[in-house]
């Protein structure tokens, strides 16, 4: 009977990893003294790497996300850029979904958002531009509309789910889009860049609980099969 236990606890490891389950938001202890390259709070991404151009910057706390005290943000003035970016510790397998919240403060003059990334080649962009009405999406060819529109110091969750191949399902506060076809290689999805370029004085781009998780019937199989081993040592006292 140790070796059905052994076993099992063995499948739960592996499925575990499998899930490449990631997390991290701005209240982890690795931004109390600031947010700088070279941090990497959560589990299962790689460190940020923050980058600026002009007048930008980033730094944690209120930024444009509603009823959070405590969030990344990255500002812009005009002509400045503002990026932040970090690896996850594994690509994207079919059924994983990428998740963040993000927010904007009141007034957008250049271009804010995220792309996610096979290595160094950007393959899904999300983006709000300046003068627009919506925030647009593109999976490798032209922009398309979100499904969003624009929403100042709102909570705006955007999830990406690589369905394998080159299919997606994607939502994005109100928008959302099922089995799309990307026109760019997503089969190798491993990093995210978010980005706040020419936005302006006093405005900026927030985004906090950046997660991966697998699909749903993976993470009950975990839980029944982690219940079951449960079950088994309270029976045989092991």
């Amino acid at each position: 009977m140790n070796k059905i236990v052994m076993s099992i606890a063995t499948l739960l490891v592996a499925l575990s990893a499998g899930a490449d389950i990631a997390a991290d938001n701005a209240d982890n202890a690795a931004y109390s003294d600031g947010w700088t390259t070279g941090d990497n709070g959560g589990n299962g991404f790689g460190a940020w790497t923050l980058a600026t151009s002009g007048s930008g910057g980033n730094y944690t706390g209120d930024t444009g996300i509603s009823g959070a005290d405590n969030s990344f943000g990255l500002w812009s003035h005009s002509g400045g850029s503002s990026t932040a970016e970090r690896s996850f510790n594994n690509a994207l397998s079919a059924g994983h979904t990428f998740s963040v919240n993000l927010g904007h403060t009141a007034t957008i003059n250049g271009s804010i958002g995220l792309g996610l990334y096979n290595d160094t080649t950007e393959v899904i962009r999300l983006r709000f531009v300046g003068g627009a009405s919506n925030w647009v999406l593109s999976d490798g060819g032209a922009d398309f509309n979100a499904g969003q529109n624009y929403a100042a110091n709102t909570t705006l969750t955007f999830s990406f789910t690589y369905n394998g191949g080159s299919s997606y399902d994607y939502s994005f506060g109100s928008g959302s889009g099922v089995g799309y076809t990307a026109s760019s290689d997503i089969s190798s999805i491993n990093g995210v860049k978010l980005f706040n370029f020419d936005q302006g004085n006093g405005e900026n781009l927030g985004f906090n609980d950046l997660s991966v998780i697998p699909e749903p019937a993976v993470m009950g199989f975990m839980l029944v099969m982690g219940t079951g081993t449960l079950f088994i040592r309270r029976i045989f006292m092991l």
